[in-house]
């Protein structure tokens, strides 16, 4: 992982704690599941809330996890907010309203595995500069990734269609944060794609159908 700053890697470590709630909605009652996430973004929004109105503990706090915070995050909420947020909110939109729980739970792995291998990989080897700082290569660490996710749900040729959607949606410069709007934007966009009759997917895991 020479090249990859220490930062990113805590900080992509840290993310991967996202796949409590991934399986957990894989194996968990619905309810369950969003009771969870509710309390988590509940006391996390009191926990920033802290932060921005108390200076003294958002300084103690960056200064002693420095790294799991990134630089423009010390005054705005963090990743891991807008990672559980768009989480509840993939679920409730489009499972409990559209039934689509296939594509949620593909969501959610994009985001812990996409979004991951996209970032360490363009940190440390992306020469080649895309848009807004993203990387040729990152796209690509990022396609694999989410093909490889999508092949243990769906048929080849829709897992080939969501990692180029999810790819893409990864690269879009998002002024809010991206780990909000991934989750959304991916379910919704794979819904929408299961509607066109060329790209019908077939759910092989038994246990998303």
């Amino acid at each position: 992982m020479a090249g990859i700053p220490k930062d990113e890697i805590k900080r992509k470590g840290f993310h991967l704690l996202s796949l409590i709630y991934v399986f957990g909605y894989l194996w968990l009652s619905i309810n369950t599941v969003l009771w969870g996430l509710g309390i988590a973004v509940l006391v996390i929004s009191l926990f920033e809330g802290a932060r921005f109105t108390i200076p003294k503990f958002n300084e103690f706090f960056l200064k002693n996890f420095h790294g799991f915070y990134r630089d423009h995050e010390t005054d705005k909420p963090s990743g891991l907010f807008g990672t559980l947020s768009g989480a509840f909110l993939a679920i409730i939109i489009f499972d409990l309203i559209f039934h689509q729980k296939a594509m949620v739970f593909a969501s959610f792995l994009y985001l812990a595995f996409g979004d991951a291998s996209a970032a360490l990989v363009g940190r440390s080897i992306g020469k080649h500069k895309l848009i807004a700082g993203k990387s040729w290569e990152g796209s690509i660490a990022c396609f694999i990734a989410c093909l490889i996710c999508g092949l243990f749900i769906f048929d080849w040729k829709f897992a080939v269609a969501g990692a180029i959607v999810a790819t893409s949606v990864e690269a879009i410069p998002w002024k809010i944060n991206d780990n909000f709007w991934m989750q959304i934007i991916n379910a919704g966009a794979l819904s929408l794609l299961a509607l066109i009759p060329f790209f019908q997917p077939a759910v092989i895991a038994a246990i998303l159908k």
